[in-house]
């Protein structure tokens, strides 16, 4: 008699995608040390949100991923906060979601160390905020690859506190612009949904530092 076979369905896949290659770094380390297999990082070419947009749906579309986030900070492109609501419409079309960090992505790293109850927009003082913790921080590639590609490991049992930080922040960058000054706590929603629940069993030794 034939054993029934009960089906296996291909897990679903997420695309991060961004044009900043400190960023494409940073989450690959997210996708390494939490070992989400079904997670993909591009660091793709783009001189603006809308290219970045374009370009993520194409990669979305050529990789067959069921879930596509163009990540960036608004420094990546110069623009502003106001200058978002001009791309959502394309991204929507496109069936891409827009992550993004006002400034950049030091503001998203400070969350993880402290609340903020006043709105900035300084990139400079976010970098030197974090470089207080982590000497020498740089949110380039090269440091997020080398001397500090255990940030995303020091900071991750911050990681709820970074959220919560987050929803507050969000109202006074809301208050202040009409827009939230990040979306990255809907793109780890994502992220939990499609890849599950981090897995840092490998990394005990590194995280008991």
């Amino acid at each position: 008699m034939t054993r029934k076979r009960t089906p296996v369905f291909p897990r679903k896949t997420i695309l991060i995608a961004t044009s900043n290659a400190g960023t494409a770094a940073y989450f690959s380390r997210v996708r390494k040390d939490c070992r989400y297999v079904n997670m993909t990082v591009e660091c793709l070419p783009a001189d603006s949100l809308e290219a970045l947009v374009k370009a993520t749906a194409r990669a979305r579309i050529a990789g067959k991923f069921a879930c596509a986030w163009a990540v960036f900070g608004l420094d990546d492109f110069g623009i502003a906060p106001s200058d978002i609501a001009a791309v959502k419409p394309i991204a929507e079309a496109k069936k891409v979601k827009l992550g993004w960090t006002s400034p950049n992505l030091s503001m998203w790293l400070f969350l993880h160390l402290k609340a903020l109850n006043l709105y900035v927009d300084s990139a400079a003082s976010f970098d030197q905020a974090i470089a207080k913790v982590f000497p020498g921080y740089q949110p380039t590639a090269e440091y997020l690859t080398n001397e500090g590609q255990d940030i995303h490991l020091r900071l991750f049992s911050s990681f709820s506190k970074a959220i919560l930080n987050a929803s507050a922040y969000n109202k006074i960058a809301e208050k202040k612009n009409g827009i939230a000054a990040t979306t990255f706590p809907l793109l780890y929603e994502d992220i939990k949904e499609y890849c599950g629940e981090a897995d840092l069993s490998h990394n005990q030794k590194l995280l008991a530092k």
